[in-house]
């Protein structure tokens, strides 16, 4: 899946980001930490983002273009015109649908 190949949640300061606007919460920002991998780093970040809100949202949109990774947001923004609370439906449907995958191939 894009999000979770090309984000860079490890070295960017996103996570950073995410934290001090108020989206992520001290634990979500520990545990996302304490993975080992960027790839595991990305998983774990994107499925925090099943539960939240849009604002918050709107703000990991946000949080992209301040850590230079305006490539991803151009990518789940895309060309279609679609409204912000669509995109984030369709983010969040895509998002189940790789993390059940991942769970069944463990």
């Amino acid at each position: 899946m894009f999000l979770v190949d090309s984000l860079d949640a490890k070295h960017s300061g996103f996570v950073s980001e995410l934290y001090q606007t108020g989206v992520l919460s001290t634990e979500e920002k520990d545990i996302i930490n304490a993975e080992v991998t960027s790839f595991s780093q990305n998983e774990k970040l994107l499925s925090m983002f099943s539960r939240k809100t849009t604002d918050q949202f709107h703000k990991f949109l946000d949080a992209l273009d301040k850590t230079g990774q305006q490539h991803v947001r151009n990518h789940i923004t895309g060309r279609q015109g679609l409204s912000i609370t669509l995109l984030l439906w369709v983010f969040i449907a895509l998002l189940s649908v790789k993390l059940n995958a991942t769970v069944a191939l463990i």
